[in-house]
């Protein structure tokens, strides 16, 4: 009769050691999905408070170079959206040779982390804003970085040479959730 609990008692712990692992892997799925979600989100809500005077018609291009499973997903959310009466178009880059030919139609390029391995031109035309994951600081041409912090939170900088090169106005109330600004203005 011992052994029967014994085998029970093994059998169960299998199953919770097993449940305890899948768990885990949902966990670490889920973080990336919400990490993923979180940067998207704050890519949006950049939309929500930056104007494009140049841009003509009802559409907003946001390019996106770099786009992986989680990003994908959470970016899926925004693709035909609406704001400020113009339609948020997704356009996602995934080599090299995508870059030129989309730069032309982006008015926001967003490179992910997946993506920092494509190189992004050296100039970037008027009117396209540039928002980089875990951009380099030495990159002058990054207008709005979102780091991630010694405490493990997302923040963004904001430089400001990159953001008058792209011919857009930020709002002052994101201006004011920057963290550190790049090339501030006295």
């Amino acid at each position: 009769m011992v052994v029967g609990r014994v085998k029970l008692i093994g059998r169960g712990l299998w199953r919770f050691g097993l449940g305890l692992i899948l768990s885990a892997q949902c966990l670490i799925v889920s973080a990336e999905a919400s990490e993923a979600g979180l940067r998207v989100a704050f890519v949006y809500n950049f939309i929500k408070f930056i104007e494009w005077p140049e841009l003509q018609g009802g559409e907003l291009s946001l390019c996106v170079v770099g786009a992986q499973d989680a990003t994908r997903q959470a970016l899926g959310q925004l693709d035909n959206k609406i704001q400020q009466n113009r339609r948020i178009r997704v356009v996602y880059i995934e080599q090299v040779t995508d870059i030129e030919p989309a730069i032309s139609v982006c008015e926001l390029l967003y490179v992910t982390e997946a993506g920092v391995a494509i190189p992004i031109p050296q100039s970037l035309p008027s009117g396209v804003l540039l928002v980089v994951d875990e951009a380099s600081p030495a990159d002058d041409r990054v207008g709005i970085s979102l780091m991630r912090t010694a405490d493990n939170r997302i923040e963004f900088l904001i430089n400001d040479s990159a953001i008058d090169h792209a011919g857009v106005r930020v709002s002052s109330q994101l201006l004011k959730l920057a963290k550190k600004r790049q090339g501030a203005r006295s």
